[in-house]
């Protein structure tokens, strides 16, 4: 997490409380508590009774209990031997947010993590006490050694990763989404563009969602005003922390309000233990543990009774671990020297070391060059960007055809006799040729688009774009041929552009209608503006993921040097073939 929820240092915590009813709901009570460690059993917890889970490892073996798997390569953990020692595993878990982390109404922390803590003292064979953390001392308790390990809602990042281990596989995730009403039919960002969204001032996101799906956002002191101000119908919605509202949705003064939208802006969580853990055996037991909590379904199950809405992290996650090979072992697993698969990992943090084939070589040309070939070697990268490509691809298709389209249209009625015919489509051409096509793009989704969303009717950027340059190109086309026609009067006076005649006027105006028809192949571009997933599109949010600015443009400029090469040979062949059959 990214410090989403900061209390005073000097309020004490009044925390949300009960455990999640049938329904859903999640009674709440106001109670008071303090940082005092808290001691618990998991035999004798209060949360709702977790499922029991398998004692199985990475390896897909099963351990002895209380041991953590493999062939004895994790060098011994002094921290783990203490813990054994003690008879009890000190965990830092949060108190202030729920359901993750809360108190019920006696007072005993209770939550989604706690029920995970609960599960791995466990596995060890011991008892669990819980030590009340904050995102702004979590980390720090782990240094002191006031803690044995932390869960408490912990993005998982390189800095955080110079300060403590952070077990792989990560447990859960959050992101950005949008708190909506009970009555509104948002279902995707694309359905937000141009409308007003309430917001918080100075969350990291900001920025970035609003480029991104071209929001309006509208800034509020704290999450209640603009909590209130969704409910008052001065925005359509509250963008915030997922995870962070998924407390609200579970309160009776938000019943039925909900979060549709797909979490956007992903950061994956992890239990941190201490810095000198890695490749021990404790680091393997609590990694075991989560990668046996993804197959068992474990994670899902509490996610399901504490009221949360299903996350699509679990279910990929859970997909990802349960798979196996050939072989008939699972693909996700830890090897004897206590790495695990590569493609099983958080893949922002694999070295070259871990890797192997194209991702391999790729970090190793990063370690020696500093270029960063992410839409060559990162598996999601590469798709985002060739996808960005094939859009592209389409859009070009779409606009050289629909400018084609509306330029020989254009041309028949303004050929007609029908003298207002004519002036009507000279006038519609003219305002086409003169009104740049990006406000087109704007005037017809923002403007008309807002109108039209009151209606229920919601206009797909993708054909939005399409029917704006093929009208702004067409329209030159259009005019192009006009001109050929006049200059063709000048022999044969009554000679008009019939459907007969269009194959001897198209190659005579193909000079400027290639250029027009190139020029509408360059303009592609603009779909990015209103967030068609376009290559610009794919390459900025490349860049905003990995800040290789240079290396990701520079590969834009020439593919889109190739696209319009390719663009030029094709449309200059066309010409040729026409000017071929009009000669004969």
């Amino acid at each position: 997490m990214r410090g989403v929820w900061k209390l005073p240092a000097i309020a004490m915590l009044v925390i949300a409380s009960g455990q999640p009813a049938a329904n859903g709901q999640y009674p709440h009570r106001p109670v008071f508590l303090t940082a005092a460690p808290v001691e618990t059993s998991p035999a004798s917890s209060t949360t709702p009774a977790p499922a029991r889970v398998g004692t199985g490892d990475a390896t897909g073996s099963p351990p002895a209990a209380a041991q953590p798997a493999g062939d004895g390569a994790a060098r011994r953990s002094e921290r783990l031997a203490l813990i054994k020692r003690r008879g009890t595993l000190l965990a830092g878990i949060k108190t202030d947010y729920p359901p993750f982390g809360t108190v019920n109404e006696n007072g005993v922390p209770i939550g989604f993590e706690h029920d995970l803590a609960e599960d791995i003292a466990r596995r060890i064979g011991v008892t669990l006490t819980k030590v009340t953390v904050s995102s702004a001392n979590r980390l720090q308790k782990l240094e002191e050694g006031a803690v044995d390990m932390v869960i408490a809602t912990q993005g998982d990042t390189a800095d955080r990763r110079k300060i403590a281990t952070q077990i792989e596989p990560n447990y859960y995730s959050s992101g950005v989404t949008l708190f909506v009403p009970p009555d509104s039919q948002l279902r995707d960002w694309s359905d937000v563009r141009g409308q007003k969204v309430c917001a918080t001032q100075g969350a990291y996101f900001n920025r970035e969602m609003a480029r991104r799906y071209l929001l309006d956002l509208q800034m509020f002191g704290n999450a209640r005003d603009a909590k209130l101000a969704v409910r008052d119908k001065r925005c359509v919605g509250y963008m915030f922390d997922n995870t962070a509202l998924a407390a609200d949705v579970l309160r009776p003064e938000w019943a039925g309000y909900k979060m549709p939208l797909a979490v956007s802006l992903v950061t994956p969580w992890s239990i941190a233990i201490g810095r000198g853990e890695d490749k021990t055996d404790f680091e393997a037991l609590v990694s075991d543990a989560v990668a046996d909590w993804h197959r068992t379904g474990f994670l899902i199950e509490r996610e399901k009774a504490w009221g949360l809405q299903p996350s699509k992290f679990l279910q990929d996650m859970r997909v990802r671990w349960t798979q196996k090979g050939p072989d008939g072992q699972f693909i996700c697993r830890r090897f004897a020297d206590g790495s695990i698969t590569p493609e099983c990992r958080n893949q922002i943090f694999l070295s070259a070391a871990d890797a192997s084939g194209l991702r391999r070589f790729g970090l190793q040309f990063k370690d020696l060059t500093g270029i960063d070939l992410t839409i060559l070697y990162d598996t999601y990268d590469r798709s985002a960007y060739f996808s960005g490509l094939l859009v592209t691809l389409l859009l070009t298709v779409l606009c050289i055809g629909g400018s084609l389209a509306v330029g020989i249209l254009g041309a028949l009625a303004a050929e007609r006799k029908a003298a207002l015919l004519r002036r009507a489509t000279l006038l519609v051409s003219v305002c086409g040729r003169m009104t740049p096509p990006l406000l087109q793009i704007y005037l017809v989704l923002v403007g008309v688009g807002s109108l039209l969303t009151g209606l229920g009717i919601t206009l797909n950027p993708l054909v939005v774009v399409v029917a704006c340059l093929s009208y702004y190109t067409g329209s030159s086309v259009m005019v192009a041929m006009l001109e050929a026609a006049g200059v063709r009067r000048r022999t044969a006076p009554d000679y008009r552009i019939t459907l007969r005649t269009l194959g001897e006027i198209i190659p005579n105006s193909s000079g400027p209608v290639v250029a027009a028809l190139v020029n509408v192949s360059k303009a592609t571009m603009m779909g990015s503006a209103v967030a068609v997933p376009e290559l610009l599109s794919a390459a900025t949010s490349i860049v905003a993921e990995h800040g290789n600015v240079g290396v990701v443009m520079n590969a834009l400029l020439l593919t889109f040097l190739a696209l319009i090469f390719v663009v030029v040979r094709v449309l200059g062949k066309l010409e040729r073939k026409l000017a071929q059959e009009v000669a004969q």
